[in-house]
């Protein structure tokens, strides 16, 4: 597929757009797939496979895509003591890192403190502070886990209850599901920030995911939402055609 020239409404398609770097062998591969997808995607997603992969390769993965132009979201899912997420947040916010995660079932302090290591860290090499996202639920997980797990909340319940802790909390916004973004949006505003993974296209889906929803729906129902796609992308026959598709499709809702 030769290059091209988006528009301006596929451009703010493309900043909405987070290509999750899951499934992938090594950081060389990982590397090769986001050079080829950076005309569509506007940030990269480093999971905790990724993350520890290149950590065995003896490899900064965010520093290694940021020298490509490249910014990520660290998707590591802070939840731990206070100070060690503190610690941890701080290590977290370093330039290339646009956002990065924690539990919001952690607790307020724990919260507290991640926002606190982002603002430390990010005063002391002079860059802009990562955004602080709170998981509400996992999208693998349905009513039925809930209820086995004891939380005594539907799905529908937990997410708002932890959307609305984690914008008391001082987050910059929430991982949920995408399905429940624009409900979301209407209760807490569109200045804060909905990170939606569970985003099908053509059929194709991530394994285990159990809230899932169509890219274009997605950014209709929510105006402030950066959507996480992995499969959908990364599993296709051609790549780079369907990452185009996309950003055409979210574009008419834009």
């Amino acid at each position: 597929m030769s290059q091209i020239i988006l528009t301006d409404k596929e451009h703010i398609a493309k900043s909405r757009v987070c290509l999750a770097l899951d499934g992938i062998e090594g950081v060389d591969d990982a590397l090769k797939l986001a050079n080829e997808l950076r005309e569509y995607v506007g940030t990269f997603k480093v999971g905790k496979e990724l993350h520890v992969i290149a950590g065995n390769e003896g490899r900064n993965i965010v520093r290694e895509l940021k020298e490509r132009g490249i910014d990520s979201f660290l998707d590591l899912k802070f939840h731990d003591t206070p100070a060690t997420v503190y610690n941890a947040s701080r290590a977290a916010s370093v330039r290339g890192v646009y956002m990065f995660n924690v539990h919001v079932a952690g607790g307020e302090k724990m919260c507290r403190k991640a926002v606190e290591g982002a603002n430390e860290n990010a005063r002391f090499m002079g860059i802009e502070r990562p955004k602080v996202i709170g998981v509400t639920v996992l999208t693998s997980l349905d009513d039925l886990d809930l209820t086995t797990l004891g939380y005594g909340y539907q799905l529908d319940t937990l997410v708002k209850r932890n959307t609305a802790l984690a914008q008391e909390w001082g987050l910059d916004g929430v991982v949920c599901p995408a399905n429940k973004a624009g409900a979301l949006e209407k209760e807490f505003g569109n200045k804060f920030l909905y990170v939606t993974p569970g985003i099908s296209y053509g059929g194709v889906q991530g394994v285990g995911q159990k809230q899932i929803y169509d890219p274009a729906q997605a950014v209709k129902d929510c105006k402030n939402s950066i959507l996480v796609i992995g499969s959908a992308i990364t599993k296709a026959e051609d790549r780079r055609k369907t990452a185009y598709e996309i950003l055409q499709s979210m574009a008419k809702n834009l």
